[in-house]
């Protein structure tokens, strides 16, 4: 009974994050997550024999993360059996705590965590359990393998669970956790039309005329932040684009891939990083059936940025990988010739 209840806690916490994540405008919001890992009683040498003070342990969570650098986290923990006078010494409860942050990578971010658990302890070895409420202080690297989920390692110390019915003893654990954010999505931007062909004057005759198209696709649709590899919904954007150059009335199609990025990152870098692109789009439009001889893949790095002067202003690099959005882009120029009407 007493475990429904922590457990009603925990899951109104919970729903009450997800729900905060419906209207949020941020790219973190609500998170679920569980763990295992290894628990150590510190002090049960002071409590009686500890024959055993390290044991398995538990807990799942959920919470809200704010932005990069702060979110704040429910969950219930469950602490594992150690041996005292041949007895066991157990120990669970429910948390509230605050998650500091700080991004060291794209993916990969440092934690802390300052707050308090309401535990319940047992001691077998003098019959006694009591309640009580102790400070927690921990810290841990969080990895970003998708957009949905991240893998955790947290250290986690509870400062005296038990008091003097029971005995008391500091708890240390560390845990593997698995969290799962249900509304953390990479935003994908159609891909943008051909402008729309000019109406040719009468003419006596149909004269040879060359024409150039150019379609611009953003990095972002086509490839993950910092790759060169095609994701789905880049896939599905290059075969709407193969599609529409098919259907482009142009005799001697010639075609220019041009890749570009973003400010950030060294010249070098980015110059062989859009070379990359381009040769990964080029590739692909000619697996699906135009001539290698007509297409050429040109990398222009950084050149002829297209982002606001704003984003000069932007620190945190998050906010502004999202504000330098505009300036990764692929652009494709589509040459041919078409016989128009002319005066």
């Amino acid at each position: 009974m007493k475990k429904a209840v922590v457990l009603s806690v925990v899951a109104g916490f919970v729903a009450s994050a997800v729900s905060m994540s419906a209207a949020a405008n941020d790219a973190e919001g609500a998170y679920l997550g569980t763990g295992f890992g290894w628990n150590n009683y510190s002090e049960l040498g002071d409590i009686g024999s500890a024959t055993k003070s390290s044991t398995p342990a538990a807990q799942v969570f959920g919470g809200y993360t704010f932005n990069e650098y702060v979110g704040a986290e429910a969950g219930y923990s469950w602490l594992g059996n150690a041996r005292v006078n041949g007895d066991r010494f157990k120990a669970h409860g429910i948390n509230l705590s605050v998650l500091p942050s700080y991004p060291l990578t794209d993916d990969l971010t440092l934690l802390g965590e300052v707050g308090v658990m309401r535990w319940k302890a047992d001691n077998e070895a003098t019959n006694t359990d009591d309640h009580g409420t102790s400070p927690i202080f921990g810290a841990g690297l969080a990895y970003r393998v998708n957009d949905p989920v991240d893998l955790q390692l947290r250290y986690r110390h509870i400062d005296g669970i038990g008091d003097a019915k029971t005995g008391e003893s500091d708890s240390n654990n560390v845990m593997f956790n698995v969290v799962y954010y249900p509304d953390r999505t990479s935003e994908v931007a159609p891909v943008a039309a051909p402008a729309p062909e000019p109406v040719a004057a009468p003419a006596p005759a149909p004269q040879p005329v060359e024409e150039t198209k150019t379609f611009t696709l953003t990095s972002d649709v086509l490839f993950d932040f910092n790759k060169a590899t095609l994701k789905p919904a880049g896939v599905t954007a290059l075969s709407q684009l193969y599609n529409q150059i098919q259907t482009l009335e142009m005799n001697d199609k010639n075609i220019v891939v041009y890749g570009y990025t973003d400010r950030i990152g060294s010249d070098g870098y980015n110059l062989k990083l859009s070379q990359e692109r381009a040769k990964t789009v080029s590739s692909f439009l000619t697996a699906k059936g135009l001539s290698a001889t007509r297409i050429t893949a040109v990398g222009r790095g950084e050149a002829d940025p297209v982002s606001p002067a704003s984003c000069n202003a932007v620190k945190a690099k998050k906010d502004l990988i999202v504000c330098l959005a505009p300036d990764r882009r692929v652009n494709v120029e589509v040459k041919g010739s078409k016989k128009v009407i002319v005066k």
